[in-house]
């Protein structure tokens, strides 16, 4: 009888103990899931959470006590998604787990976060299922840097495609504007037919530099400039476009004061930017410019995509509106070229694109911030001033004699020109031209035939004038280098479509700078370029 007794009290113990550490296991089991670096989320057989672990709570701002016991699909998926979702969780409730499911959760602030779900069906003790626990990683983060990357491809290939385009496409109206200047007129309505083509040929010249601008392959002249003046005259200016009920004010941080970049293209990115705002504040609103001094942290350089890593100390432009704000799906698309939302004939859309373009090619970025209902903010990151040194403004290959000293101005008449272009026609139009003026032409196809004819002459050219982008080994600026070491007193200059260089960052740094002028180019501008290069050519007559 005792003995019976020892035992049971022995075995009441044991079962004590078994289900005291079944409790502590469980226990842990919970704690586990609660403070597990991941999202946990449990539902019962009707959909009604049960399981919101703190990570869940942290990711979507809704803590415990507020979810238990709402429907998941209802309340915290997104509406696209509910149907997709609520087949994977009746799928588990069969007991057919998913693994690795995106599922769009819908956050506090009505934001919508990315998980990576792994469902699997919960079994009570008799193996029957009694609901769904799903196992998470958020891959919001990762999903946005796969988007910006896959935009940012699509961005680089369309730019590539765009100045393959505009090169050809500045060719095509080079000829139109040079042979339509060429045309002696007769009558009024002759001379008036002759302007209009002009007119379409400049506007379209305008279109391809706005293409160029978004694709970075304008041909940009920085320089030091002083914010404070061009904000201020450029403020007085808007105010008259933007009309009397759009308000416009600007904030300048004392230290913010020079920038290097290109002032003209400068103030037309403002320009695009603060229309933008017109546009969007439909006639009534406020505007405000701020300009400051930042230093980027590197994932602030990565966010604005600023591909110089050495650099850390920018100036910011902010323009901002408290206009409607751009919808999210449109926002994605907004720097695309082309893309816009205004009625036809309103805007081509490529104001954004190419005020991106500007900025980039200038060792910045742009960064738009939108949410509906609460306005927009675009934000310029361009490189501070310095050095004047540091200028990249285009200067002459200046010729000298060999006793060193420029020598007295020539008559145009005695001057001579080797034209090299591989398109026949544009020889044709600046020829043509530059024979009419008074000057000596001579004609070359490409860089190679240009050296030969140097070389069968001894280099007496007085200017060069060469295209830029042409097929063979050499292109027009690795020949204006070989011409400027060959025969040093040859005064070079330079055209092109795009400003496309082949050579590298280094040769580019040794070597000075060329003039060039932008196609399509107007024939007067070309005579006022050759008339200053024949007043400043070093070679002199012998005779």
């Amino acid at each position: 009888m005792i003995q019976t007794v020892f035992n049971m009290q022995y075995h009441a113990s044991a079962l004590a103990s078994a289900r005291a550490k079944q409790q502590h296991s469980a226990q842990d089991l919970v704690r586990l899931i609660d403070t597990a670096n991941a999202p946990i989320i449990g539902i019962d057989a009707d959909g009604m959470i049960n399981e919101w672990n703190q990570t869940a709570a942290r990711l979507t701002g809704y803590p415990k006590y507020e979810v238990l016991g709402e429907n998941l699909v209802d309340h915290f998926i997104a509406e696209d998604s509910r149907s997709s979702v609520r087949r994977v969780l009746e799928n588990a409730l069969k007991g057919e787990d998913t693994a690795n499911y995106e599922i769009p959760l819908v956050t506090r602030h009505g934001e919508q976060i990315h998980i990576l779900l792994n469902a699997t069906a919960r079994r009570s003790q008799d193996d029957s299922i009694e609901g769904v626990i799903g196992i998470g990683q958020d891959i919001t983060q990762r999903l946005e840097q796969e988007s910006q990357l896959r935009q940012r491809v699509k961005l680089e290939a369309l730019g590539g495609l765009t100045g393959g385009i505009a090169h050809d496409f500045n060719n095509l109206l080079t000829i139109i504007m040079g042979n339509l200047s060429l045309i002696e007129t007769r009558t009024a309505d002759e001379k008036e037919i002759i302007e209009d083509a002009l007119k379409a040929a400049q506007d379209g010249s305008e279109l391809v530099r706005s293409l160029l601008a978004f694709s970075r392959r304008q041909r940009l002249l920085p320089q030091n400039v002083d914010v404070f003046p061009v904000l201020n005259e450029f403020q007085r200016a808007l105010t008259r476009i933007l009309g009397e009920s759009i308000t416009l004010d600007l904030s300048i941080e004392p230290g913010a004061r020079t920038l290097f970049v290109d002032r003209p293209q400068l103030e037309t990115a403002l320009l695009n930017l603060c229309i933008n705002a017109r546009d969007a504040l439909e006639g009534n609103g406020h505007i405000v410019i701020q300009c400051r001094s930042r230093t980027l942290t590197p994932n602030e350089i990565e966010d604005f995509q600023i591909e110089s890593s050495t650099k850390r100390d920018f100036i910011s432009l902010l323009i901002s509106d408290n206009g409607p704000g751009v919808p999210e799906d449109i926002l994605e698309k907004i720097q695309e070229p082309f893309f816009t939302t205004k009625a036809a004939g309103q805007g081509s859309g490529l104001g954004l694109s190419s005020v991106a373009g500007f900025a980039k090619q200038s060792g910045g970025g742009m960064k738009i911030r939108s949410k509906e209902g609460h306005g927009t903010s675009v934000e310029l990151i361009l490189p501070i001033g310095g050095d004047e040194s540091a200028m990249c403004e285009s200067t002459f290959l200046d010729g000298k004699n060999d006793n060193g000293t420029t020598n007295q101005e020539r008559d145009p008449r005695a001057i001579s020109v080797l034209i090299v272009d591989d398109e026949p026609r544009i020889r044709q139009v600046a020829a043509r031209w530059l024979q009419r003026e008074g000057f000596k032409v001579s004609e070359a196809c490409n860089a190679e035939t240009a050296l030969e004819i140097l070389e069968s002459i001894n280099g007496e050219i007085d200017i060069l004038f060469s295209d830029i982008v042409m097929p063979g080994d050499l292109d027009g600026q690795a020949l204006a280098l070989e011409v400027s070491r060959l025969y040093p007193s040859i005064k070079i200059q330079l055209a092109t479509g795009y400003d496309h260089v082949r050579q590298s960052k280094k040769e580019l740094e040794a070597s000075p700078s060329i003039p060039t002028l932008a196609k399509p180019y107007d024939l007067n501008e070309l005579s006022a370029t050759f008339q200053r290069l024949a007043r400043d050519s070093s070679r002199v007559m012998a005779h």
